[in-house]
């Protein structure tokens, strides 16, 4: 699959999964949580554009989730546009925002802007959602940004600043940060100008989630004579379904607080996902295995613990552990024939 297909393919697990989780992962237990956290946003975003925006305005969000922060910007905007590379997340959007018809959201390639027209937004803007695309992706949506801007109108951002950090290709989630040279450039050649306070040194972190303030000064023609981009990462083919380092940090923990807060299947289902998309993921099955175990769930992890030791063989910990569980059951339940095979099968 190419790098758009494997954008949608991810997010849209992710959304299958639990959307406002993976939208805003410290906001999410409830509506009302997840619904303030947007209108936190859409202030920042209000705040920013005081005394230069218009009712009147056309708006777009890229990355827009199921429309947190569409929502709130509602009574500020005559229209309003979100698109998502995940079709699950804009089909969950359609509900989110149903009292609101002057918002349309669209599933897009995530890649392109190709549903609109030249100079068409008065404002684009995008939130924690840059930051997890390959570097070439966020250039291509900065020429893009320009073409459907009006002139003169406004871009606003976020991005990590600081270290330059930049996950493989394939990884759709990792944290990409960049440094002030690397923006002020990609900036420029895109035919924007911006605030040179959003970069001084207090703004400096790996986690910002401030806000760039960019406008469009260039046609988009005359900012791409300053310099081409590669396309060759357009033909780039993964097979990979395996889940990224923060795929996988994050389930953990979304696994955790479930269980944390008696959400226990919900807790199981996460994790079984988790070894189901990455067998090789070896402590996932043992915490998994050990919270069949604490729910009483016996049987199913001794199924989950043969299944570990069959495909890793030399494992010794998975073997250790389903010796442990088949030894405290025939102590408690007496020697059965049941338990004799299950051993023999782990040799």
């Amino acid at each position: 699959m190419n790098l758009s297909e494997k954008m949608k393919q991810d997010w849209n697990r992710r959304a299958q999964h639990h959307a406002r989780y993976w939208i805003a992962t410290e906001d999410y237990r409830t509506e009302e949580v997840f619904a303030r956290s947007g209108e936190a946003t859409a202030q920042t975003i209000l705040k920013r554009t005081e005394n230069l925006s218009s009712p009147s305005w056309t708006v777009l969000d890229i990355g827009c989730g199921i429309g947190r922060v569409l929502k709130p910007l509602a009574p500020y905007f005559q229209k309003l546009v979100g698109v998502d590379v995940s079709s699950e997340m804009i089909d969950q959007s359609k509900l989110w925002l149903a009292d609101h018809p002057h918002i349309t959201t669209y599933a897009t390639s995530g890649i392109d802007l190709q549903e609109f027209p030249n100079d068409y937004f008065d404002l684009v803007y995008s939130y924690v959602a840059f930051q997890h695309m390959p570097r070439p992706v966020f250039e291509n949506y900065l020429t893009e940004i320009n073409r459907v801007l009006k002139p003169e109108r406004y871009f606003l951002f976020q991005l990590p600043l600081g270290n330059f950090s930049d996950p493989p290709l394939e990884d759709t989630i990792g944290i990409r940060a960049y440094p002030i040279p690397e923006i002020v450039d990609k900036l420029r050649r895109n035919g924007f100008t911006f605030d040179g306070n959003d970069l001084l040194p207090s703004k400096l972190s790996a986690h910002t989630h401030d806000f760039l303030f960019t406008q469009k000064i260039q046609h988009p023609s005359l900012a791409q004579e300053q310099g081409k981009i590669s396309v060759e990462w357009i033909k780039f083919e993964t097979c990979s379904q395996e889940f990224s380092p923060l795929d996988l940090h994050l389930y953990t923990t979304f696994a955790e607080r479930s269980f944390s807060e008696g959400n226990n299947q919900e807790a199981i289902a996460t994790l079984q996902s988790v070894v189901r998309h990455n067998p090789h993921h070896l402590s996932g099955w043992l915490h998994l295995a050990n919270l069949l175990m604490e729910t009483g769930q016996i049987e199913q992890a001794l199924t989950t613990l043969q299944e570990l030791t069959v495909l890793h063989p030399r494992y010794k910990e998975g073997h250790h552990t389903l010796h442990q569980l088949q030894t405290k059951l025939q102590i408690s339940l007496g020697e059965q024939p049941r338990f004799r095979s299950l051993e023999k099968a782990t040799v």
